[in-house]
């Protein structure tokens, strides 16, 4: 939405008459030092301010809010990452989204492994389990379950 009202600004569109876009959105987006319009690009800015949610929560597990937000989301269960449920406000499912995007560069130090999926967590090797061993993954009966819950620990 933001991007077509950029568009009717920028550009002069409108729903009867669209202009070809001379000048691409990362220029746009460019600072102005560079090149560039010097204009925001408002989807990263969203993902970089949902992501201080992040770490703002990692930081002060022990706040009332942080509290609230285990209880309300189960973040607990197995752990932030799968925290989605059918009640989720619009603002927990951006601060997920943001997770989703910086779960890229996480990965989990295993403890006792009751926080962490045993597929779908990275935490061995260069991507999760589910993503290295596909075709294991999709037959397994196991989805969704803690390392805990699937493996004793023994070697």
């Amino acid at each position: 939405m933001i991007n077509s009202h950029m568009g009717r600004f920028l550009w002069n569109n409108n729903k009867d008459h669209h202009r070809y876009h001379l000048a691409h959105w990362q220029l746009v987006a460019q600072q102005k030092e560079l090149g560039g319009f010097g204009i925001p690009d408002l989807r990263n800015l969203n993902l970089s301010l949902l992501s201080s949610w992040i770490f703002r929560y990692e930081l002060n597990r022990d706040a009332i809010w942080t509290k609230i937000t285990d209880y309300k989301y189960k973040t607990d269960k197995p752990n932030i990452c799968c925290s989605l449920g059918s009640q989720v406000s619009p603002f927990w499912k951006g601060v997920t989204w943001a997770l989703q995007a910086a779960k890229m560069g996480i990965i989990w130090k295993v403890e006792d492994g009751k926080m962490i999926t045993f597929w779908e967590d990275h935490w061995f090797g260069n991507s999760n389990l589910a993503t290295q061993f596909w075709p294991l993954y999709v037959i397994c009966e196991q989805q969704g379950e803690t390392i805990s819950q699937v493996w004793d620990g023994e070697i």
